[in-house]
């Protein structure tokens, strides 16, 4: 599935893992994108585990490293979402 993402939510609880470090990255490439932090996700225990955030309100990237984690969310920033 192709998509566009246009926000990215972290947990405050898995700042440790680095997460704010991969929406940095992700806004210096994307200026429009929109990301914030909340007290909860409703993922509860993964943040505790694995970096993780959430696109779009519906998405779930998660991985073993911050790294890994921006790989793998980086192949949907430019693209339409053919769902829409």
């Amino acid at each position: 599935m192709s998509r566009k993402i246009n926000k990215v939510d972290v947990c405050i609880g898995n700042l440790d893992k680095g997460t704010d470090w991969v929406i940095e990255q992700l806004k210096a490439e994307h200026p429009d994108l929109e990301g914030q932090r909340w007290g909860c996700l409703g993922n509860c225990g993964d943040c505790y585990k694995r970096p993780f955030v959430l696109a779009d309100d519906r998405w779930l990237y998660e991985a073993k490293t911050k790294e890994e984690l921006l790989d793998k969310i980086r192949p949907d920033m430019n693209i339409e979402d053919s769902t829409k």
